[in-house]
């Protein structure tokens, strides 16, 4: 009868974790697709310069969003492997950007600072909270 915290707390958190993932997935689709690519230009905080993705930029990042939307479903559906389908997928396509891509004309290290604050928030929520709540996933 009596449940303690982390128990009640699971659906507030696990909720909070898909609605944060799919939200950044959608803002960073609408900000590749529609501002980057069809748009001027996107850009990272502190550099000027725009980012504009060509054809193939855009084809490896729909694959890629491929494998980041099917880590969010498999989150959704209690499957710890969500996670790393989804942090895998962003490490691919960050390692495709700055070598070959988009990242690779203005360099990797302008912008490594927000780069990192990004996955520090994705593995805290695409890999902690699975983990802290490893009895609710599979």
């Amino acid at each position: 009868m009596d449940t303690n915290l982390k128990t009640k707390s699971f659906k507030f958190i696990f909720w909070i974790m898909i609605i944060f993932l799919v939200g950044d997935t959608l803002d960073t689709i609408y900000r590749f697709v529609i501002t980057g690519y069809l748009g001027e230009g996107t850009t990272f905080p502190g550099i000027d310069s725009a980012i504009k993705p060509d054809t193939i930029d855009l084809i490896i990042f729909t694959i890629v969003q491929i494998g980041i939307i099917y880590g969010i479903y498999k989150l959704y559906k209690l499957k710890r492997s969500g996670g790393y389908w989804f942090l895998g997928s962003n490490i691919m396509f960050l390692i495709y950007a700055s070598i070959l891509g988009p990242i690779a004309e203005i360099g990797i290290t302008n912008i490594l600072t927000p780069i990192i604050l990004y996955f520090c928030l994705y593995i805290i929520l695409a890999l902690g909270i699975p983990r802290f709540y490893s009895k609710n996933f599979e």
